[in-house]
């Protein structure tokens, strides 16, 4: 049975008895029986890693007390099909009972978390009412926004010192999370030929196609929160030196 995701705070508070609804989210006049006045998310925007909660606030239109149903349903959505890389399913929240006296107001909030290393773009959240025979009485969907992760890193290289036919270089890498990185590997590719012929401050290998992958030593392994460990090496060049163009630490794109 998938595990119940990302709803660590969807206690649904209700609020019942005959309490007007505020005129900041009163909705347009009513069409039916019962109206959704408004389902918002605070804060509207998140990144990963980041958390935010969805209020719906319910309104009885009519004069007399009224039971009824209300069911949440999330999804987190991507640029594709399917459940974005890195994301949760969160499965339906069991419908809560509500009785709602005659022109009253009702409003019910969950906390939904977006993991660290979840992918999608939006986190789609419907809600719906129905009476005790299923009846379907409304029915709101509100997206919430979710801003791409930052960078957990960013890397400066420059060349030192260069002559005919060779160079010296310097890396640095600073962690831009707010947690340690313990254990460190970055790649990068020279795209002209160069070839690195020794290193110091990390372990440097190369392939044959350039590609470079430099790993820590026991003395720089752990980068604190907004530290910085530099690495050099020497190297050769020829007809042209160009930087790489980009750096990746533990898998994760750096910020150049």
């Amino acid at each position: 049975m998938r595990k119940l995701i990302a709803v660590a705070l969807a206690a649904l508070t209700g609020l019942a008895g005959a309490l007007a609804a505020p005129a900041a989210v009163q909705a347009a006049p009513c069409a039916s029986t019962i109206q959704i006045d408004s389902l918002t998310f605070d804060p509207p925007q998140v990144a990963p890693g980041q958390g935010s909660t969805a209020t719906v606030v319910v309104h009885n239109c009519t004069a007399q007390p009224q039971t009824f149903s209300v069911m949440t349903i999330a999804r987190f959505l991507g640029a594709t099909s399917g459940i974005p890389a890195g994301c949760p399913v969160i499965d339906p929240l069991p419908p809560r009972q509500v009785t709602l006296a005659g022109d009253g107001s009702w409003s019910g909030s969950t906390g939904y978390s977006v993991f660290s290393g979840c992918t999608a773009t939006t986190l789609e959240v419907s809600v719906s009412v129905t009476d005790p025979a299923g009846t379907s009485l409304a029915r709101a969907t509100a997206d919430l926004p979710i801003a791409a992760a930052a960078p957990p890193c960013a890397v400066s290289y420059r060349v030192t010192s260069q002559w005919d036919r060779g160079f010296v270089a310097q890396a640095t890498i600073t962690n831009t999370t707010g947690q340690a990185i313990n254990g460190w590997t970055l790649t990068f590719a020279y795209s002209a030929g160069q070839r690195v012929t020794s290193a110091w401050n990390a372990a440097v290998t190369q392939t044959s196609t350039g590609a470079v992958s430099a790993g820590a030593l026991d003395y720089n392994a752990t980068i604190a929160p907004g530290a910085s460990v530099a690495f050099g090496f020497l190297g050769t060049w020829s007809g042209s030196n160009p930087a790489p163009s980009a750096f990746t630490l533990n898998g994760a794109a750096c910020r150049t």
